[in-house]
């Protein structure tokens, strides 16, 4: 489940971030190239507008979530209190080196 406090992962958001990481791995196999008298653009500055456009869609990591483990609603992965039933929540293996 889902609640309005924590709506889980954006697909949208997540399909972008994919693009935008295969276009990149795309872009690193390209040869580099230096500027020619004709003017036309080269590796390096067409790495450098990606840079610029992915710097403006400002695409963070996606939050880690998880289900609360006794309403099953979602929430964020940190938390020791779920925001809908007030329980409080052990901390996930590998947060802060707890084990949970």
């Amino acid at each position: 489940m889902t609640s309005p406090r924590c709506p889980g992962p954006d697909a949208e958001r997540s399909r972008r971030r994919a693009t935008v990481a295969s276009a990149e791995r795309e872009l690193s196999l390209l040869p580099r190239q230096e500027a020619t008298d004709d003017g036309k653009g080269t590796t390096s500055a067409h790495a450098a507008s990606w840079a610029d456009l992915v710097g403006q869609l400002a695409l963070s990591p996606d939050l880690e979530v998880r289900e609360c483990p006794i309403c099953s609603h979602i929430g964020l992965r940190a938390v020791t209190i779920c925001a809908y039933c007030c329980k409080k929540l052990t901390a996930p293996a590998g947060l802060d080196g707890a084990v949970g």
